[in-house]
């Protein structure tokens, strides 16, 4: 996948007129990411406390590429968090937007893509039975900077965004520790920050 989308991104690069300043930037990513506040609501009043799906803030990794035109930038985006019993979020996304400077750029951008919710029954003692996951059409915006570091390839720089679910669904689930059956609002805002490391071809 990764190969494809290195020759689609050098296609479009060879195919867009008066643009000699085409660059592939790829990158990784690590940081941290705060989930939307879920609501859980139970069926059964003796269901008293709301089970920990989602922690307060998740790690987060992931991978872009991005192609800057002259100032134009597109790109694609994929990134999971992870955790300890607690619900994964997995996104995969275009960008489009624009790119300012070479050794310190600045990267204004916006997002579109899917967000899936994931693993939110992998605790028994929490929830016994529900979807295993689900998907979402999401909308975003992604602003960050890299500076080069000194005269090779190599850069570093942070990214910064803020991402919208389109819709919510809500879930069934049964609380085990209660059996009572309930269900759980997914979708919603989430943001988040990470540092990014990656090298120009």
């Amino acid at each position: 996948m990764v190969r494809r989308t290195l020759g689609l991104l050098a296609a479009i690069a060879l195919l867009t007129p008066g643009v000699a300043s085409a660059a592939v930037q790829v990158e990784g990513f690590y940081g941290i990411e705060r989930p939307p506040s879920a609501d859980f609501s139970s069926a059964v009043s003796g269901a008293t406390s709301e089970p920990r799906l989602f922690k307060s803030s998740l790690q987060l990794a992931g991978g872009d590429i991005l192609l800057n035109l002259g100032g134009l930038e597109l790109g694609a985006i994929i990134d999971t968090t992870f955790g300890n019993d607690t619900a994964s979020q997995t996104a995969i996304g275009a960008l489009a937007g624009v790119a300012l400077g070479t050794t310190l750029k600045i990267d204004l951008l916006a997002e579109a893509g899917g967000h899936r919710y994931g693993n939110f029954a992998s605790n028994p003692e929490i929830v016994t039975a529900s979807s295993k996951d689900q998907w979402f059409f999401y909308v975003g915006l992604r602003p960050g900077f890299t500076v080069k570091l000194g005269s090779g390839p190599l850069t570093i720089g942070v990214w910064g965004f803020v991402r919208w679910d389109v819709n919510t669904e809500n879930v069934p689930v049964t609380v085990g520790s209660a059996g009572s059956a309930g269900s759980y609002k997914l979708g919603g805002t989430t943001i988040g920050a990470t540092l990014r490391l990656g090298f120009e071809l």
